[in-house]
């Protein structure tokens, strides 16, 4: 019997075009997961706390918010989104109450130590080395939070603006059973990520 020295060839051709073919498919699926992987945004870290006190202001009767870093990650504020959602303790008031705080949120006028502060977004930082509330530099979205800094609401109208209830008069709160004791949930989004840099229960001291 005469064999043909060809008869190989093809089989070989055929593997080889395979493997060709494979590793350009290859790489082109690893220079796509490495160019869509590099446009991720890392999400800081950091040591956020959150505390909503009963006894803030010059005569401390109102409720503040203050967001305190204590350390990790400096993040501008411009990245941030505060959301809160309260649910009232029972069924006869009103239903849960949600606030978001970002840096297109209107301005408010509220009364920091005595003293009017006509324009201020809230939570403001509250640096008196850096300038007053409402000053350039102090709103919400204009300053970078770092650590050691802490951003407050200044008084119960800074705070409502932030829960996004009215809870600025012992009547109003009374409505939706607002007091010290009241579990409020906050979460702080890091927006290139969309994660969470912080999200917890508070309860209001």
């Amino acid at each position: 019997m005469n064999s043909d020295k060809n008869d190989a060839v093809s089989p070989v051709i055929g593997v080889m075009l395979m493997l060709v073919v494979t590793i350009i498919v290859a790489a082109f699926v690893s220079v796509f997961a490495g160019s869509a992987f590099g446009n991720t945004e890392t999400t800081p870290s950091a040591a956020i706390d959150v505390k909503i006190m009963s006894n803030g202001g010059l005569n401390k009767d109102q409720y503040v918010m203050l967001i305190e870093h204590h350390g990790g990650s400096s993040i501008p504020t411009s990245d941030m989104r505060i959301i809160s959602h309260y649910t009232p303790p029972t069924s006869k008031e009103k239903g849960m109450q949600r606030g978001e705080i970002t840096t297109s949120t209107t301005a408010v006028g509220i009364t920091v130590n005595g003293e009017a502060v006509p324009s201020v977004k809230v939570p403001y930082l509250n640096d008196v080395s850096r300038g007053k509330p409402g000053a350039a530099g102090t709103n919400f979205g204009e300053y970078t939070f770092s650590s050691g800094d802490v951003l407050s609401t200044g008084s119960s109208v800074g705070t409502q603006k932030v829960l996004g209830f009215d809870m600025t008069t012992a009547a109003k709160r009374a409505e939706f059973g607002f007091e010290r004791g009241s579990a409020v949930d906050v979460e702080i989004i890091h927006l290139p990520s969309q994660k969470s840099l912080y999200s917890s229960r508070v309860i209001v001291q």
